[in-house]
């Protein structure tokens, strides 16, 4: 949410200002010191010394920001968004402007990584005010502190706090970078206090009676100004001054017996009926107070120096002194307890009539009026979920009563999306069933005209709640009904429908139609006027257009998405995960493993705020298989059991079929078939060959499943089975479009066809692979195959080298790739052992007859495998004891005791 503008300029203090020159030289430790510490108790100047400063750094030229913290730095993520706007009101935001309005969407620590970013890009010192630190809760200043440690060399900050318990200044102190200005610096000496009398028309005191003043108020400002007050209109100053207490225990006391005591009874009332108003202006005043001249009523209390400040230069916007405001709520509450929440449903209504929703949200809340809470929700919660403050709505609405929240349906379907998009499905299940029951209630009672919208609204939710649980021909045909609905009007989620059309579609090998509904869906952006809506439109888009095998087409959007998201909520958001993860994969499958890696890193721990499976299992497979890559065997299978605690907590069926996928495929490759065996048992899954074939109306769950199958069967040796399931799945993506998948299962066809003896076979298969695979540049899913595939393939470009023909570059490109690969580690060897993966039982046997002297067919005759099936087993032996000879490979082996 965007904060108050007038947090972001200093307070303008007419009434009472001192130039104090000796408090203006500490400007020049501030220049060379990265911090300056303004720390002292309530009432001491601090703000008015920063204004001052504030002005001074103006006047010469300097970069200087200020911001005002108060009670809507609650958290990490609202500071940093008043950063950044702090930043963009003073021109150097450079595309952050966005970003801080969409609290629901943007991540805290991207959004300050950002501002950091903005603040190095500035080659001049910039100076950053940053006022009342103290208010700020944990979460808020460990972010505080984070941007001390990691602000650029040209950043120098000055900040004001009444206390600095949350901050850690000690290494800062130590090593000289800190300037600290304390109470005793800021107590007014003797000639400024006599200043400060004579500006207020007391300079005629005597010295007994300034020294008696000096000693009650101890140089405290506040209580100099107080007793100044007081002193206006009194026949015996010296007795005043002398029962005057400056202490902080008196203040409130002395605000009620010789300020507030001594004013009108027209003063006193509007000061009491506005004394809950955290800002105020004119005409709030006047429909809170219920008169018409606060505006000459503001200026009054401010030419008498009545604790209140202008927020700017034109008196639309004043505040109250906090230690004046606190005093008047208190006494509102003494003099007519009754009186707060009606003055504060006054507020509400004003703010609410004016377009301020956000402050009347809090006044209603403030006055436990929670049916006004509910209608102005009801009134705001759409508006406010397509112009990224859905957390606003959640956060309010949170507070009402269920009785109320019962009532309010466009409130719960604007909560119901943030818990679908945060996979909270039984909770956004719920509050669907209760928004549509209170619309039959509507519909029974008389249609007042939003009956059909709030309908298409639900309906619209059912359908992301069905995408959330990857039910692709249900959320198509939503789709297709809602389009109907929302052409031409709702664009925003139009665009929504758009994506999610592309995905199920996906799902459903469909890949026909694919540029147009994109198209229609970015144009239908373009028009919504939010164009966050492209962020989720283009995820879908990329990953659906490189299922298809087109890589450049897949990452051009992507790159767009994921450009746009950085526009709205910086780096390391929710929402740019829903790009940065399909990304990652396509860096990943074509061998961009840094740029994957960099990507995963970021983005996969904060895929669970907004994602959706596609997300989920693109960034959650690529993870493990960046572990495995480097040879931690060990982290790749921890990535894949977190993967699969989502997976079962948020009952997303294609998460766990890739996760169990990729479990058995590691397994197999690291020689533990048995393992294998025992998880495909504990996962469930149908074992009958008949349940793998591909038919009509097949998803991608299917087609994993059935690769699980065919993996388990090749450990098996059951190579006709394998081969029968192959063709037909391989036919059927290539029918369909579906590229990528066609080619793993090219490369699945290829072990196959060398498992069964069939070499050149497997040869002329795997150029296939290769021939397919080029135009979409996807070398990964050959190398992450192993030593097998590296071996056919070597085979079968072996009279190839020197040829320039594109497709034979890209066999060498691949071929490179797997000598860049680290190999496995396995459970059973240290890396400094040589011993690359566990070796199989049946792997054992076959070393073992090799050691005996036996040929291939002779080992294959006395273990019922075919020659091809013990060249294989070799491959991933040699594959394991980093030796590609026979001879060296037996000696290897018994070396570590595995053979005799």
């Amino acid at each position: 949410m965007e904060p108050i503008r007038t947090k972001l300029v200093p307070p303008i203090e007419t009434a009472g200002l001192l130039d104090r020159p000796r408090l203006r030289q500490f400007l020049v430790s501030a220049s060379a010191r990265r911090i300056t510490l303004v720390k002292a108790p309530a009432g001491y100047g601090k703000t008015t010394l920063l204004a001052q400063w504030h002005e001074a750094l103006s006047r010469q030229g300097a970069r200087v920001a200020w911001l005002t913290l108060d009670r809507q730095e609650r958290s990490g993520k609202a500071l940093a968004a008043s950063l950044a706007a702090m930043l963009a009101a003073n021109g150097m935001a450079d595309g952050l402007d966005s970003i801080f309005r969409n609290e629901t969407y943007f991540n805290a620590e991207g959004l300050l990584a950002a501002v950091i970013d903005r603040l190095a890009a500035l080659a001049a010192p910039v100076f950053i005010v940053l006022d009342d630190t103290h208010v700020l809760a944990d979460d808020a200043a460990d972010m505080l502190g984070l941007l001390l440690r990691r602000a650029p060399a040209n950043t120098r900050f000055v900040i004001a706090t009444r206390e600095t318990a949350a901050l850690e200044l000690g290494v800062l102190r130590a090593y000289g970078q800190l300037c600290e200005i304390g109470m005793q610096a800021l107590q007014f000496t003797r000639d400024e206090t006599c200043a400060l009398l004579a500006g207020a028309g007391h300079g005629d005191l005597s010295p007994e009676d300034i020294d008696t003043l000096m000693e009650r108020t101890e140089g405290w400002v506040t209580g100099l100004k107080l007793a100044s007050l007081a002193l206006d209109g009194c026949a015996d100053r010296s007795a005043q001054l002398a029962a005057f207490s400056g202490r902080r225990r008196a203040v409130a006391d002395f605000f009620a017996e010789d300020v507030f005591a001594i004013q009108n009874e027209d003063i006193r009332a509007f000061l009491l009926a506005t004394a809950h108003l955290d800002r105020l202006s004119p005409p709030l005043c006047d429909a809170v107070a219920g008169r018409s001249d606060s505006a000459a009523m503001l200026r009054r209390l401010e030419e008498i120096g009545l604790f209140i400040a202008a927020l700017d230069d034109e008196g639309n916007w004043y505040r109250y002194h906090s230690l004046f405001s606190d005093f008047l709520r208190r006494k509102l509450a003494d003099v007519d307890p009754g009186a707060e929440p009606c003055l504060q449903r006054a507020a509400a209504e004003w703010l609410s009539c004016n377009g301020h929703w956000a402050e009347a949200l809090e006044h209603a809340l403030r006055a436990r009026d929670f049916e006004r809470l509910g209608r102005y929700l009801e009134a705001i919660a759409e508006e406010f979920t397509y112009t990224g403050r859905l957390g606003v709505v959640a956060r309010y609405a949170g507070h009402l009563p269920v009785a109320i929240f019962a009532q309010c349906p466009w409130t719960m379907v604007s909560v119901a999306w943030l818990k679908i998009r945060a996979m909270r499905h039984a909770e956004s299940r719920r509050l669907l069933d209760q928004a549509r029951l209170c619309l039959d209630q509507r519909l029974a009672t008389g249609d007042d005209g939003s009956s059909e919208a709030l309908r298409h609204a639900i309906e619209h939710r059912e359908m992301m709640l069905a995408a959330a649980h990857d039910d692709a021909a249900q959320v198509e045909q939503r789709c297709h009904r809602l389009m109907r609905y929302f052409d031409g009007r709702r664009p925003y989620l139009a665009c929504t429908i758009y994506g999610q059309l592309l995905i199920a579609r996906r799902e459903q090998f469909r890949f026909d139609g694919l540029d147009k509904i994109h198209a229609d869906g970015k144009a239908t952006a373009e028009q919504s006027g939010y164009s966050f809506a492209l962020i989720s439109l283009q995820a879908a888009a990329g990953a659906t257009l490189f299922a298809n095998g087109r890589t450049e087409a897949a990452t051009a959007a992507l790159e767009n998405g994921f450009a746009e998201s950085l526009q709205w909520t910086g780096r390391n958001s929710g929402l740019s995960a829903l790009v940065a993860l399909p990304l990652a994969e396509v860096a990943y499958e074509t061998n961009a493993v840094e740029r994957a890696a960099e990507l995963i890193d970021s983005y996969l721990p904060v895929a669970r705020e907004m994602s959706f499976p596609d997300q989920l299992v693109s960034g959650h497979i690529v993870a493990s298989r960046l572990l495995a890559a480097k040879g931690d065997l060990a982290g790749a299978r921890r990535a894949l059991d977190e993967a699969s605690a989502i997976a079962l907590e948020c009952d997303l069926e294609r998460l766990r079929l890739a996760v169990i996928h990729e479990q058995i495929r590691l397994l197999l490759r690291n020689g533990m078939p048995e393992a294998a065996s025992r998880l495909l048992e504990w996962a469930g899954l149908p074992v009958e060959l008949e349940s793998c074939l591909p038919r009509s109306g097949a998803t991608t769950r299917e087609e994993t499943h059935a690769e699980i199958w065919v993996r388990m069967a090749l450990s098996y040796d059951d190579i006709p089975e394998a081969l029968a399931i192959i063709k037909q799945w391989r036919s059927f993506c290539a029918q369909r479009g579906a590229v990528r998948l066609h080619v793993r299962w090219s490369i699945l066809m290829a072990q196959a066809l060398l498992l069964g003896g069939e070499v050149r076979a497997a040869q002329r298969q795997m150029r296939e692979a290769i021939a397919t695979a080029a135009p979409a540049g996807l070398v990964r899913c050959f190398v992450d195959e192993g030593t097998v595939v590296r071996s056919i393939l070597s085979e079968a470009y072996a009279d190839s080298i020197a040829s320039d023909h594109p497709t034979d570059l890209f066999a060498q490109r691949v071929l490179a790739a797997f000598e860049g690969k680290r190999p496995m580690l396995g459970a059973l060897a240290a890396p400094d052992e040589g011993l690359y993966g566990r070796l199989s039982g049946k792997e054992l046997e076959i070393l073992t007859l090799v050691g005996c002297g036996m040929r291939n067919r002779e080992i294959g005759n006395r273990l019922g495998l075919s020659e091809g099936s013990v060249k294989w087993y070799m491959q991933q032996v040699y594959d394991k004891v980093g030796i590609r000879r026979r001879s060296q490979a037996v000696e290897r082996a018994r070396q570590f005791g595995l053979i005799a």
